[in-house]
């Protein structure tokens, strides 16, 4: 079972799937009050407004960063009616949208709104992107 990390203001609750992090650091560098590999824990909920937080997790390209209100007790991700699907250069696959993803045995395998599948066969946790592709020379 993968570990999921929750960091809530009170309002918003940010979910963090280590797992599924591919260290695109889109987080850190879009908003470091929030996100800070240097400090622990890594993520200050109290950091920033829930509006700016709320929009910095959805550029998470991973899926690895996802949020709920605590009032509605409801996922806050984008409600997508079509599968986007893109190639990253020399990276990932992107996927975006509501999908169902299943094992070689047909057991589905829990997954958010977006998530990147290793394009490059180096991935120490596969189907997902670990970003391996980063240091073994994969060119595409």
């Amino acid at each position: 079972m993968s570990k999921t990390k929750e960091y809530s203001n009170g309002e918003v609750t940010i979910v963090w799937k280590p797992n599924l992090c591919i260290h695109s650091t889109n987080c850190i560098k879009g908003l470091p009050e929030v996100f800070d590999m240097n400090k622990r824990p890594w993520i200050n909920a109290d950091g920033s407004t829930s509006d700016k937080i709320i929009n910095q997790v959805r550029k998470c390209p991973s899926g690895a960063l996802s949020f709920y209100m605590n009032t509605k007790k409801q996922k806050g991700e984008q409600n997508m009616s079509n599968v986007k699907v893109d190639l990253m250069e020399n990276g990932p696959i992107l996927v975006n949208g509501k999908i169902e993803l299943k094992n070689s045995k047909g057991e589905a395998i829990p997954c958010e709104n977006t998530v990147a599948l290793c394009r490059c066969g180096g991935s120490k946790n596969k189907p997902f992107c670990d970003g391996t592709h980063n240091t073994n020379g994969f060119k595409e």
